[in-house]
């Protein structure tokens, strides 16, 4: 089984039981490369974290320990009231859905391009995200 195999069954796993009824908005799972990938890339989405004093909670995401959670309200804090409020119309969701929903995605989302406890840089992160979005059809 190669590395995007394993991605892509590690997060499939994941979200089962981390979202509530192990189901994901597939409008989400764009959503969550686009911060991947978009305003500063992965080092962007770290910088905004650590902004929140939730440094610690992405980097045991990108670590290979455990992933600590995160609620709602830190997602919110995190992204934004107006980023939030964008993507739920957006999605036809409530903003409340979208981050809950993103509370159980991102963990593994950030894992799951991270599987070396480093941010893969070019094209390993390109691959990463390609086998991630892949989940929109799973």
């Amino acid at each position: 089984m190669g590395l995007l195999d394993s991605i892509v069954g590690q997060v499939s796993g994941a979200l089962e039981g981390s979202v509530p009824g192990g189901q994901v908005h597939p409008g989400l799972v764009d959503v969550v490369s686009q911060l991947m990938t978009q305003g500063g890339g992965m080092q962007g989405l770290v910088s905004q974290f650590e902004q929140q004093g939730l440094g610690h909670v992405v980097s045991s995401w990108i670590g290979n320990g455990e992933n600590l959670a995160i609620t709602p309200d830190q997602v919110q804090a995190v992204l934004g009231e107006p980023h939030i409020a964008e993507v739920a119309q957006k999605l036809g969701l409530t903003p409340a859905d979208v981050t809950n929903q993103l509370a159980g995605l991102l963990p593994h989302a950030v894992n799951s391009v991270t599987p070396a406890g480093a941010v893969p840089e070019g094209n390993l992160l390109n691959e990463a995200l390609s086998a991630f979005t892949a989940l929109r059809g799973s």
